[in-house]
């Protein structure tokens, strides 16, 4: 389906062009499990008066049976970033590990 990109008219045109290099790179691991998702990114910037800004990343994995979602904020945009993008794959790597184990859930007692 594709990635779908929210608030990058607030950044310069090398955050958005960073954004767009890491999520490309991780959307192709996610289609590995999930072939027809879509990965939404939210990129809010928090600019104060000081010469720093804090960003805000949220990330969303849509596919037709699931919705996985995850979030991290930090000074540093590509460092930001990273751990969201870890955060989500955590979350698909429990996703599929629970999918594979097939039913969760307390064993039945055999005497």
């Amino acid at each position: 389906m594709g990635i779908i990109y929210n608030r990058l008219k607030d950044l310069n045109a090398a955050e958005t062009q960073e954004i767009k290099r890491l999520t490309e790179i991780a959307y192709e691991k996610f289609l590995r499990d999930f072939k027809k998702s879509k990965l939404i990114v939210d990129v809010h910037k928090f600019e104060k008066l000081g010469a720093r800004a804090k960003y805000s990343i949220h990330l969303r994995l849509e596919d037709p049976s699931i919705l996985l979602t995850a979030e991290e904020a930090d000074w540093e945009l590509p460092k930001a970033l990273h751990k969201t993008i870890a955060n989500l794959e955590e979350e698909v790597r429990k996703k599929v590990k629970k999918e594979i184990s097939g039913k969760s859930g307390p064993k039945p007692f055999l005497e």
